[in-house]
């Protein structure tokens, strides 16, 4: 109703981004982006090796190949440098991880995902507040998912949120 629709407004804002469509989880987000996106059977993913369990069942509920890569000790998020050799033909996007409301380091991955023609999910769940070089996560150009499950840092009870640029 006008309450869901003012919060997703708000929070778009907040993020600075175009739009934001509320859902049910942050997998929930995940699982209709993928839909959306066209990631599917003999897809590959690459994913931190460090994540939550949801992102990669989703890949798999998807029938995606999640392809793992290594975390950088210093920040927990994915190793940028170390994206690039996992690329494939069959690669069709890249999920970072805000890890524990630290931003991975996005302008070097989103270069190569351009120069690749990779697409980027940026997986916020618990990054509500967390910005890149003074920017908000889910502010940089590409789908970024947020969850308000009771543990996160904003809680709606349950429930997540979908930042949405033009792609």
């Amino acid at each position: 109703g006008p309450v869901t629709a003012k919060f997703e407004a708000g929070f778009a804002e907040y993020c600075g981004a175009p739009g934001a469509v509320s859902v049910a989880s942050g997998t929930a987000g995940l699982h209709i982006l993928l839909k959306a996106m066209g990631i599917g059977r003999g897809d590959e993913v690459i994913t931190p090796s460090m994540t939550f369990a949801s992102t990669v069942n989703q890949l798999v509920l998807a029938g995606a190949k999640p392809v793992f890569v290594d975390c950088d000790y210093g920040t927990l998020n994915l190793d940028v440098g170390a994206v690039e050799a996992l690329i494939t033909p069959k690669t069709k996007a890249v999920i970072p991880v805000h890890f524990a409301g630290g931003p991975c380091d996005m302008d070097p991955l989103m270069e190569l995902a351009r120069r690749r023609g990779v697409a980027v999910i940026e997986d916020a769940a618990h990054a509500v507040g967390t910005r890149y070089r003074g920017k908000p996560v889910g502010s940089h150009g590409n789908p970024a998912i947020f969850s308000f499950h009771p543990i996160k840092n904003i809680t709606t009870g349950e429930g997540g949120m979908v930042t949405l640029h033009n792609q």
